[in-house]
């Protein structure tokens, strides 16, 4: 029996000596008084029982409702700013309105634009068409004067409007350099344009 309880003590765990042994030195510590040991003791156990205390004036209720304080400040804080982005957003909404309509404003006034400076060429070239008929309805002596005083490509530019009969008859009744200088410029007008 009693070789049964030394391997009981022996397979339970750590024994008895070691224990008695840690006990002997713990009192020897405390024994010391003073020392650096001791405080760091005394130390440890002002915290623990501190810690002890508080979290017994600490009920797990007191816990939950600092915690649905905090979510409810944290609610506020978010209504907040929905709040400042809904407003901004009724902004932004405005403003694309706003810059829409103003889109739509420049778009009627640029095809009014388009309108009316197809009408001033359009005039334009009515204009220059019936000045090119009345100048080739006059005598050709008459016109090749008038065109002499004219700058060449001024002068080309009614030449090209008009038939080639009376622009013929006009250009024969000029001086030759007069003639040579209208014909270089009705020759280049379309020079520059691109070849297909």
């Amino acid at each position: 029996m009693i070789r049964r309880s030394k391997r009981k003590a022996r397979t339970m765990g750590i024994g008895v000596l070691p224990i008695l042994a840690g006990l002997l030195m713990a009192s020897g510590l405390l024994r010391l008084g003073d020392g650096p040991v001791a405080a760091a003791v005394s130390e440890l156990v002002a915290s623990r029982s501190a810690h002890a205390a508080a979290s017994t004036a600490t009920t797990p209720e007191d816990g939950i409702a600092e915690l649905l304080a905090e979510l409810d400040a944290r609610q506020a804080e978010l209504d907040e700013r929905a709040a400042k982005l809904a407003v901004e957003g009724e902004r932004i909404a405005e403003g694309k309105t706003a810059l829409r309509s103003q889109l739509d404003g420049i778009e009627a006034a640029e095809l009014e634009l388009r309108e009316l400076l197809q009408m001033a060429d359009t005039a334009a070239e009515d204009d220059l068409s019936h000045l090119a008929q009345i100048y080739a309805a006059m005598k050709p002596a008459q016109a090749a004067a008038l065109f002499q005083q004219m700058p060449p490509a001024f002068g080309a530019g009614f030449l090209g409007l008009m038939p080639p009969p009376a622009s013929a008859a006009i250009l024969a009744g000029m001086p030759p350099d007069a003639a040579y200088a209208i014909s270089v410029m009705l020759a280049g007008r379309h020079a520059d344009l691109p070849k297909e």
